[in-house]
């Protein structure tokens, strides 16, 4: 993570203090949307959120995308854009690009579902708040985070049929991650300026891996380029494997 980055990070941290200082929340709205695969075999999601709380999960569902949104200013309220290529479905959800900045305080909640019907290559782009992002029971492909400013929980657990590649972009405060154990999993962690917490992994030729590595037929790659705060790795059984 460069130094141009962590002192962005930090003067997100001011604005968010100097935000908390003034009015409450108010003027609360929500808003709904589903997203249809629309005959799409695969799909590449997109989620661009800035300050708020993001929470996702997957479930058995015909749509992509099952979302509810919660904020308090109308130039908060999310854009969701949906366009197939070919068999590949596109699906972009992000903060509208308004200019300018809120001042107050400001709710923004985001709470999707995905469907479990398709492959799904992921990016997610965070700004600064809390994530639950909860993948189990999602075909993954690849999945990339960036983490922005604030606490990430992201889990990984199976069931899993096949290997993926997952990339984080660490940012400033807290990551989580719940690995399974019943697959291979190796963690590579550069840079960061904070601490690492392993827990059924061990430390080899400059990874961390868990008792699956290199007998599993399916292998986890984390690649996580590490930034300020603690980053907490757990390699536990998945609960209720189905492959």
């Amino acid at each position: 993570m460069s130094m141009t980055r962590i002192k962005t990070a930090g003067a997100i941290l001011l604005l968010l203090g100097l935000a908390a200082a003034c009015d409450e929340p108010r003027n609360r709205m929500t808003d709904t949307k589903t997203v249809a695969l629309e005959g799409a075999t695969r799909a590449e999601v997109g989620l661009h959120m800035g300050a708020g709380e993001l929470r996702l999960r997957a479930a058995e569902q015909a749509a992509l995308l099952e979302a509810s949104f919660e904020f308090n200013r109308e130039r908060n309220r999310p854009e969701v854009n949906y366009r197939l290529l070919g068999e590949k479905g596109v699906l972009d959800v992000r903060h509208a690009r308004r200019h300018g900045i809120n001042f107050g305080s400001s709710r923004n909640r985001w709470d999707l579902i995905l469907g479990q019907a398709v492959p799904i290559d992921l990016r997610i782009d965070l700004g600064a708040g809390h994530s639950d992002l909860d993948l189990r029971g999602l075909k993954l492909e690849r999945v990339e985070i960036d983490m922005g400013v604030g606490e990430v929980n992201l889990d990984l657990r199976g069931p899993h049929a096949a290997g993926f590649r997952v990339k984080i972009d660490g940012g400033v405060g807290s990551a989580k991650l719940a690995l399974p154990a019943e697959v291979g999993v190796r963690v590579k962690v550069d840079g960061g300026l904070g601490s690492i917490n392993a827990r059924g992994l061990t430390k080899r030729a400059g990874a961390y891996v868990n008792d699956a590595y290199g007998q599993s037929p399916i292998t986890i790659d984390v690649d996580i380029d590490a930034g300020v705060g603690s980053l907490d790795l757990t390699c536990e059984p998945s609960p209720q494997i189905k492959i």
